[in-house]
């Protein structure tokens, strides 16, 4: 008789618990699916009061690394250009970049790159840009995206040399910033000889000591 209790009490346990196991196992396999499919999930969003809505800048940099081909970063620039700072275009540059490389953007896509060389271009003239890395993605990006030959990158990159003759002495400006700012603008023939002395007194300290085969 005195284990009766604890028989009944197991079984009511069980009685209790079973549905809610089946409910955690069943809200697990919804949030696996959910994050499979992350980029597919509903945005979060800052609504204006007149109703119109548009994505945090977190979000936005996240669907600029997540798109797949340029005509998706074209189309990104096309719907939120006016909410990207640089930052957010010095992504889109550097996925542009790789997408694009060497390739002979036309049509659409060509005037398309070359909105999207003059807003980059307005960004830094209107705000500046303090850091080297955005700087080095936007030329870089631009580099291999535009190519020499393109009417709009001249005005481009004189923009990314005035905000880059500064940003070059901070601190926090790497090897590998000065060697793609440097590759970018002789691979665009973008002649800027105040920003190579720029790069060339920031690289001599660095020489031997933080440049690595490849930056070198």
């Amino acid at each position: 008789c005195g284990t009766t209790p604890t028989i009944v009490t197991r079984k009511a346990a069980l009685v209790i618990f079973a549905p809610l196991c089946a409910a955690l196992r069943a809200a697990r396999a919804v949030l696996c699916a959910l994050k499979s499919l992350g980029h597919r999930m509903p945005a979060p969003v800052r609504r204006q009061s007149g109703g119109a809505s548009w994505p945090e800048p977190p979000l936005l940099n996240a669907w600029i690394s997540k798109a797949q081909s340029a005509r998706a970063l074209l189309q990104l620039h096309a719907q939120h250009g006016e909410r990207m700072d640089a930052m957010h275009l010095g992504n889109l540059w550097n996925k542009l970049g790789r997408h694009l490389k060497w390739q002979t953007a036309s049509g659409e896509m060509g005037d398309s790159l070359a909105g999207l060389a003059a807003a980059t271009q307005s960004q830094l003239e209107a705000h500046g840009c303090h850091r080297p890395d955005i700087l080095a993605n936007i030329a870089h990006g631009a580099a291999q995206a535009m190519g020499a030959d393109a009417p709009a990158a001249r005005g481009l990159f004189d923009a990314i040399a005035r905000a880059a003759a500064d940003a070059c002495a901070k601190p926090r400006c790497e090897p590998r910033h000065l060697a793609n700012l440097a590759w970018a603008f002789a691979t665009a023939s973008q002649p800027q000889p105040a920003l190579f002395d720029r790069i060339a007194a920031a690289s001599a300290p660095l020489l031997g000591v933080s440049f690595n085969a490849q930056e070198i």
